[in-house]
């Protein structure tokens, strides 16, 4: 039994409660991969239902709820989906990550990485990809930016970067190596970004801003092998809004 699973049936539940742990408990290795939007359609109930569920048991929400499913499920080592459904699981964790990302906070980081403050772009080994790629789409814009890639020069750079500067980082497992960096950016009073696929990094307290991606951490004879594909999608909102920003300038420039 999942100890999430096993944990809800020991709380007071109304019938349609007992009805979603108990299709919950039939499908758990699909449920862990389906949206909300199927879901309700399955059960016959209401997409609050199921979040009012979730919230009931100490999380956050439906998609909490899966990424605590997905971690229990791996550490009984159940498989989650067949060898032959590659593309169905991929697409799943692509909608999730759509329905997950908080636009808000996307707008705040589009408005800061056109604002023409100095803007440095951190992202390392496979994270320095969607780093790339959106400093060149930035500085394509004539939105000026820096790519670093290496964490000893970044350190230093912090050092001097005036107040106004900000700092995009991009880290998917969150590690703790980061930390002195944002301790000391936040002491310089630097706007720090950070985007992460690990909800719990205590990178996340330090940062002005974050955004964290579904991407699952996964290695390979200790090679980093996760896909990042959250992360280019989170970018890629990132480019069509800072896109959008610069038509919006330049239209006022014209008027």
């Amino acid at each position: 039994m999942i100890p999430l699973l096993e944990y809800a049936k020991q709380l007071k539940l109304t019938e349609t409660e007992k009805e979603i742990v108990e299709y919950f408990e039939r499908r758990t290795s699909v449920v862990a991969y389906m949206n909300l939007q199927d879901i309700s359609r399955a059960l016959y109930t209401s997409s609050a239902t199921i979040v009012r569920f979730c919230q009931k048991l100490g999380l956050g929400g439906f998609n909490d709820f899966k990424y605590q499913l997905r971690k229990e499920l791996k550490a009984s080592g159940s498989r989650i989906y067949q060898s032959d459904d590659y593309i169905k699981h991929s697409i799943a964790l692509f909608r999730d990550n759509i329905d997950s990302i908080d636009l808000e906070k996307a707008w705040q980081i589009a408005l800061l990485a056109t604002s023409k403050r100095p803007l440095y772009i951190y992202g390392s080994s496979l994270s320095s990809l969607p780093a790339k790629y959106l400093q060149v789409v930035l500085n394509t814009l004539d939105f000026p930016s820096i790519v670093v890639e290496w964490g000893s020069l970044l350190d230093t750079l912090v050092d001097n970067m005036s107040g106004d500067t900000v700092l995009l980082i991009l880290s998917a497992s969150g590690r703790d190596r980061y930390l002195p960096v944002l301790k000391k950016a936040e002491k310089r009073k630097l706007t720090t970004v950070l985007i992460t696929s690990n909800p719990d990094s205590l990178l996340i307290p330090y940062s002005t801003i974050y955004i964290c991606t579904n991407d699952v951490h996964a290695e390979y004879h200790y090679t980093d092998v996760n896909s990042r594909m959250g992360f280019f999608t989170v970018i890629q909102i990132l480019i069509e809004m800072a896109s959008s920003i610069k038509e919006s300038q330049e239209k006022k420039e014209m008027s």
